[in-house]
């Protein structure tokens, strides 16, 4: 057919909408829509409000009896460790055959697909316990990031599939108790890929709804911690 020249601007238009047919392609589009919520929910797992209790035991794993906050942590940088599973052994191992003197990390988040390790449970390194710097996220002119910087590394391929519900509820627990005795304030809690051109922790991590989450968490945090006359 020729293209319409001159005439109504509705010329080329069809004279009458077929409603029973848009009506079928809003229904389509609605499902479409649905399905792709769901599929969003799935991706960026929403974290679990953490209990006082948990908070409580978290805090233990952080400071166990014997380990003092004697450095000045400035930044919380976060990790994948871009494989499938882990434990703290492997990577160990891992990082000591890239020439490291031991696990680059000051905390591991396991995910729970390796023998004998436990969905979400939070492991410090000796990096941690001896207070040393991290070797986790190192940028040219920027030692801060590893001198300051807590190096928290989730075990999983977050390019390939997200972190466990598991996961994210003890990152936010973990974070919650670190800030909160470190002063570290919200803009200081960062992706590995923040302070440097990489991936890491993955396309997959929901790194913009942690941080809201955060941000709502820890309002709830303080106001659970006893104030200055309790």
């Amino acid at each position: 057919m020729a293209p319409t020249t001159g005439g109504s601007p509705d010329a080329g238009l069809p004279a009458r909408i077929n409603w029973k047919r848009m009506i079928k392609v809003w229904a389509i589009l609605g499902l479409s829509m649905g399905v792709a919520a769901l599929a969003g929910l799935a991706v960026f797992p929403k974290t679990e409000p953490p209990a006082e209790k948990g908070l409580a035991s978290v805090e233990a794993v952080i400071w166990p009896k014997g380990i003092a906050h004697t450095r000045p942590w400035r930044f919380i940088v976060i990790h994948h460790s871009a494989t499938p599973s882990g434990t703290l052994e492997s990577i160990d191992q891992s990082h000591r055959d890239r020439g490291f003197q031991e696990v680059g990390y000051h905390f591991l988040i396991n995910n729970g697909r390796s023998a004998g390790t436990v969905d979400g449970d939070i492991i410090p390194t000796p990096r941690w316990t001896e207070q040393l710097p991290g070797a986790h996220a190192s940028v040219a002119n920027h030692p801060e990031f590893n001198a300051e910087g807590i190096g928290i590394c989730l075990i999983g391929n977050f390019d390939r599939q997200p972190p466990t519900a598991a996961q994210m509820t003890s990152l936010q627990m973990l974070v919650l108790a670190l800030r909160d005795r470190c002063n570290i304030p919200l803009e200081r809690i960062l992706g590995h890929c923040d302070v440097k051109n990489t991936r890491c922790p993955g396309r997959l991590f929901p790194m913009e709804a942690f941080l809201m989450d955060l941000r709502t968490a820890y309002v709830k945090y303080r106001l659970m911690a006893p104030g200055p006359s309790d």
